[in-house]
């Protein structure tokens, strides 16, 4: 926040000029009240009521001006916050911010309102109040201490209601994140939910937590409505109770009738910004818990890795690594160490739950182990090293879902001005270009949200063409025939025979034994840990005869390996 205040710093030097001319503007009706009261009414002159008229006329104009202006530069100001915070915090989001941070846009959002609404603008003018007392005590002594205490108690009564509502807003936010991950699953998933016949049972589910955040918010909403509504008839009363004051000074002859109208005017301008204040409290709240949550992940990452690395060659080495998911007691994988050496094509098989698809994720630093150290070309893989290597590195996960685009964007990783022969050769690589020439407006065909439009095959090979874009040296497929007919599976396996000749690693993990044949070693996981690794039987003879059919390290053969 500090960076973006410092940033924009004329922005808000405007708004803070404008807030000056603009509160000294808001005293003009109730000088003109006082003169008219004071001196047009005693002299009678029409002419100094036209002339209090039109300059009161012009200070009215002034304000509206201004408040505009001010209005629309407080708004520019929450989209410039909201611009360039969303940016980074979706790049910390997406390069594996921790879970708690998924609300992010939200939040941010949440925070821009603030920035942006009527809750700043009562700020703002609060400070204000301390002139309009001086005023006040300017004219009379006793309506100034009068005025002084009412605004002490109405500060107090809104003091008291952000005692009262503070804490049971952040949890009223959590509950409402959560009814709204919900009904958004839900919706993602309505194909699934309609087939099973889940409809009813996820409308209960989010009724029961809809009715828990009701009652919150009626709670919450007594409480605050109570406060606002005693701060409303206090300000009333005290207007009030100033005029008889001012009333009796007059009879007194310690004031003047325009005396009287003037401070009565004045001091409801004066609380104004307060009673705003108490009504726009919980947004205000709101903001500042969105903003709390946010800071960790706004805050300066860490100094990027030196970027002047020459391109990876794709050795992949893993060292003792274990991993233990948030939240749970027992590691996912325990103790796992690999060797891949450059232009190896490594299978890795295994049940179901054996921890491949968490390997895989630890291969490509999108998981953090919780021991030991995973490394490529000798240099550690953290969440950020993806980003760095870019197109170094290609990656085909368990569950392919492209993005709402074409072909051809989707192939280019959303890359802007990407070159058609690029994507056309890593469509090629892929073995998928015959299949998209075939579609009805070839690379430039929309594939809808999550590839709807595609078949489950057809999404697979443009999700590997993605993978292969760019020339990656390491390449990580996830059951990519999952979803392959034979036609499919052997343009895989041509794919990545052509991996292989480019000297490009490929780890290969699947449960399907046709791929099988195209990897030089393969690695059986069970239960978290390397059970054992086999080099395929004509990898072995190879090696033995000294052909370079790939790495011969390892023990064991094709079959004993399955």
């Amino acid at each position: 926040m500090r960076r973006f205040l410092a940033d924009h710093a004329q922005l808000f030097l405007a708004v803070a000029g404008f807030s000056l001319v603009l509160n000294l503007a808001l005293l003009a009706p109730s000088l003109f009240m006082l003169q008219v009261f004071d001196r047009v009414l005693s002299t009678r002159s029409v002419e100094t009521l036209v002339m209090l008229a039109l300059v009161t006329a012009l200070a009215l104009a002034l304000m509206f001006v201004l408040d505009l202006v001010r209005a629309r530069l407080l708004a520019l100001a929450g989209s410039l916050f909201e611009d360039g915070g969303g940016q980074t915090a979706l790049r910390r989001l997406l390069d594996g911010a921790d879970a708690r941070h998924r609300d992010a846009l939200r939040d941010l959002a949440c925070v821009r309102q603030a920035l942006s609404g009527a809750a700043l603008l009562a700020l703002l003018d609060a400070p204000w109040m301390v002139v309009y007392l001086g005023v006040i005590f300017a004219f009379s002594r006793i309506l100034g201490w009068l005025a002084l205490c009412s605004a002490l108690l109405l500060v107090g009564l809104a003091w008291l209601g952000e005692r009262i509502t503070r804490s049971r807003l952040a949890a009223l936010q959590q509950r409402s994140r959560d009814a709204a991950r919900l009904t958004d699953g839900a919706l993602r998933q309505a194909e699934v939910v309609r087939a099973l016949g889940m409809g009813a049972h996820v409308a209960a589910r989010w009724r029961a937590l809809n009715r828990t955040l009701q009652a919150g918010q009626l709670s919450t909403q007594r409480r605050s409505g109570l406060v606002s509504s005693a701060t409303r008839a206090f300000r009333q009363s005290v207007q009030v109770v100033m005029m008889g004051v001012a009333a009796w000074l007059v009879i007194e002859q310690q004031a003047t009738p325009g005396v009287m109208i003037a401070v009565t005017i004045i001091l409801g301008r004066a609380l104004a910004p307060v009673e705003m204040l108490v009504a726009q409290w919980r947004p205000l709240l709101e903001a500042h818990a969105a903003w709390q949550r946010l800071r960790p992940l706004l805050e300066p990452a860490e100094a990027p890795a030196f970027d002047g690395l020459p391109a990876p060659r794709g050795a992949l080495s893993l060292e003792g690594v274990s991993h233990v998911p948030q939240g749970a007691a027992q590691p996912v994988l325990r103790n796992v160490s690999l060797e891949v050496a450059p232009g190896e094509v490594l299978a890795i098989v295994g049940p179901s739950g054996a921890g491949k698809s968490t390997l895989a994720r630890l291969m490509l630093g999108l998981l953090r182990p919780s021991a030991g150290v995973v490394r490529l070309d000798g240099m550690e893989m953290t969440p950020a090293l993806p980003a760095l290597a870019g197109s170094c590195v290609g990656y085909v996960p368990q569950e392919v879902a492209l993005f709402d685009g074409t072909v051809a964007d989707n192939i280019a990783r959303l890359q802007p001005g990407a070159a058609g022969a690029a994507v056309a050769q890593a469509a090629q690589r892929a073995r998928a270009h015959e299949m998209i020439v075939r579609l009805p407006q070839g690379y430039d065909t929309p594939v809808g949200e999550g590839g709807v439009r595609l078949s489950g095959g057809q999404r697979q090979l443009v999700a590997l063409a993605r993978a292969l874009y760019g020339g990656p040296r390491l390449v990580v497929l996830d059951e990519a025939n999952a979803h392959l007919d034979s036609e499919g599976e052997q343009a895989l396996c041509a794919a990545v025979e052509g991996l292989r000749a480019d000297g490009v690693t490929v780890v290969l993990i699947t449960q399907r034994t046709q791929v099988l044949s195209v990897a030089d070693r393969i690695a059986v996981l069970r239960n978290g840990s390397i059970e054992r690794i086999g080099v395929r039987r004509d990898a072995a003879e190879a090696a033995a005869s000294g052909a370079p059919a790939g790495t011969a390290a390892g023990v064991g053969v094709l079959h004993q390996a399955q």
